[in-house]
């Protein structure tokens, strides 16, 4: 171990004296005092001055540590770097008002940053549900912590991915998913498909929709019905039914007819789904397909059967 790496090895360490850590900090090489501003041992005042360094990643490792102070947080979201600005947002102990201007700042990850931090709050999202960024409304869109309100505004948004963020959201209400449900882009309606909350009748409508990847993906909610996994499991399209064979849900019985399925590859998921009975995996172990014959006899070793 040289030198430089001996440094690097103590800014690290949560073992290093204080004394050490301060004379780190000012070592010439900056991944030292970007270690040692990294280091959650590191003292307010040691931080206080790294808060002032000449580079950039070294005030954001001061940014990023639970032990920088308010007062230094405070400056640093002012910081010239939106590098800077970006990771104060993710720290614990950023006060809201400065959230708050961070949400208009001028820089699109640092709004970013803000509409995907869990503390933000519901005024200061309905702020960025307005931004002129399309993918910032979608992390809006999919911060668990909006209210009512701003789940409709942005169920009517004109970018699809902005709807089919608010279809993915698991606080998302039952009445806005039936909206999406009739959504004209795909995109929005596979994403309702994958919602866990969405309803029977929500899957049943969507389980006839004209799309494939949405029926497949309706297919493999964990909410979908027997009833409806018995219409899927006839479907045409093989990406559907092989969706069925992969739902933990999927009754025995459905398991048996998708068992003898004409596509070696839908039996193969057959094989591997965890409500598999012994009768069904007894009978595709003489499975003419090699990779059937594989997840069969695997999946037997992971239920701990008698081998076959």
């Amino acid at each position: 171990m040289n030198i430089s790496e001996f440094k690097l090895f103590l800014a690290k360490s949560a073992y290093t004296p204080k004394e050490i850590l301060e004379l780190l900090a000012k070592d010439e090489n900056f991944y030292v005092r970007e270690s040692v501003a990294k280091n959650p041992k590191t003292s307010k005042k040691i931080l206080k001055i790294l808060a002032k360094d000449k580079d950039y990643s070294v005030r954001e490792s001061v940014a990023k540590n639970p032990k920088t102070s308010k007062k230094i947080i405070k400056i640093l979201a002012k910081d010239e770097s939106w590098h800077v600005r970006e990771h104060i947002v993710k720290n614990p102990k950023l006060p809201k008002e400065i959230l708050e201007i961070l949400a208009k700042d001028e820089n699109y990850y640092v709004r970013e940053s803000v509409a995907q931090n869990s503390s933000t709050s519901k005024e200061i999202l309905e702020v960025l549900a307005k931004d002129e960024s399309y993918s910032i409304r979608a992390y809006v869109a999919k911060n668990l912590n909006i209210p009512k309100e701003i789940f409709e505004l942005l169920s009517k948004d004109i970018v699809p991915y902005v709807r089919a963020s608010v279809a993915q959201n698991s606080n998302v209400s039952k009445e806005i998913l039936e909206l999406l449900a009739k959504d004209k882009d795909s995109w929005v309606r596979e994403s309702v498909a994958l919602n866990p909350n969405a309803s029977k009748e929500i899957l049943e409508i969507l389980a006839k929709d004209e799309d494939s990847y949405i029926r497949a993906s309706v297919a493999g909610n964990p909410n979908v019905s027997k009833e409806i996994l018995e219409i899927l499991a006839k479907d045409k399209d093989s990406y559907v039914r092989a969706s069925v064979a992969k739902n933990p849900n999927a009754p025995k019985e459905i398991l048996w007819m998708l068992a003898k399925d004409d596509f070696h590859w839908i039996r193969a998921r057959v094989a591997q789904n965890p409500n598999i009975s012994k009768e069904i995996l007894e009978m595709l172990t003489k499975d003419y397909s090699n990779l059937v014959r594989t997840y069969a006899k695997r999946t037997i070793e992971d239920k701990k059967w008698i081998s076959l």
